[in-house]
């Protein structure tokens, strides 16, 4: 009986790789439902400008920055796009919020690429911290935003911008090392662009003009260290720099190095190398396991199949009767 029963169950591994791969790993790699996170992130010494009128001044500062996202689940989006809320929240060392922002933004739960989805309401909101109003502005993201896509390749990849309001690529730039967990490096460098112009009081530039025209001149250089097998950020740093230019004299805005806090790397490194075990497993490693068992199994159980079958013969032509003529 041993032959049949390795049979059955050579078959039975056999089946299993396939189901492992093509509906247990689809179904593990996309963004999980109901997703709610808090991201904290640090600018030591950053520079930025205080616009009291008493002070009208850059002052230096160490920024923290909390990042809340959830998923809105009463969103209207369509199969396999999901629509997350992020709640940007910067804050002084002394405790006093220097900027705060909501955005609203569909992507696809594979890819993590943004999806033109009207019916999704994606927006971004940027609160006046002087007088607590808020604007809000309807918004189509392009390119990655939160995540890059599960098994990130080697390559370069459209990255979101919130400031300019379009994507930038971010270049692939190698394979390196976050505390045990190899990532891909990715740089986006955006060049000096003027934003905007806005009225500011010429003393801010040493003018005695009591107003002036300045321009608020934005670059960013942004690196992302992602675990490919995830697509999730384990590191990502942002150095910024936002000034006022008038007649040559350029005054911080917001200047400085954003990153995440040793902590949040931390918490990175544990969360989503558990993750990238379990999918690259579900993805090559035991469909291939249980592909060669049950090739193995049923390969003896055959083997055991043939060898009874040969016995059974061999038992009839010897219990065969002689006959005599």
């Amino acid at each position: 009986m041993i032959g049949p029963v390795l049979v059955g169950l050579g078959v039975f591994l056999i089946v299993a790789a396939g189901l492992v791969r093509f509906y247990a790993y689809p179904a593990l790699a996309k963004v999980p439902a109901g997703y709610s996170s808090t991201t904290k992130l640090e600018a030591n010494d950053a520079q930025v400008f205080n616009s009291s009128l008493d002070v009208l001044a850059p002052e230096t500062h160490d920024l923290s920055i909390t990042s809340k996202t959830h998923e809105n689940v009463s969103a209207d989006a369509p199969d396999g796009v999901v629509v997350w809320v992020n709640l940007t929240t910067i804050k002084r060392g002394d405790g006093t919020e220097f900027q705060k922002a909501t955005e609203q933004v569909a992507f696809d739960e594979v890819t993590g690429e943004a999806v033109d989805c009207e019916e999704c309401d994606q927006f971004i909101e940027v609160r006046d911290i002087a007088d607590d109003s808020a604007e809000r502005v309807s918004t189509t993201f392009e390119g990655q935003v939160y995540k890059f896509p599960f098994n990130t390749e080697r390559k370069d990849y459209d990255q979101w911008d919130g400031t300019l309001g379009e994507s930038f690529p971010a270049t692939y730039e190698g394979e390196e090392d976050v505390q045990g967990v190899a990532v891909y490096k990715f740089v986006q460098e955006i060049e000096p662009t003027v934003i905007e112009t806005r009225d500011v009081p010429g003393s801010v530039f040493g003018s005695d003009e009591p107003s002036v025209q300045a321009e608020m001149v934005y670059a960013m250089t942004r690196t992302f260290y992602v675990e490919p097998v995830t697509g999730s950020p384990i590191d990502r740093v942002e150095e910024r720099t936002q000034e006022l230019v008038y007649d040559g004299v350029r005054v911080p805005a917001f200047v400085g190095t954003v990153e995440y806090t040793d902590a949040q790397v931390d918490d990175n490194v544990e969360k989503v190398d558990n993750k990238a075990s379990l999918l690259g497993g579900a993805r090559v490693l035991y469909p291939v396991i249980l592909l060669v068992l049950g090739g193995v199994l049923l390969g003896l159980g055959l083997i055991f199949n043939k060898r009874l079958s040969s016995d059974a013969d061999q038992d009839t032509h010897q219990d065969r009767p002689l006959v005599s003529a």
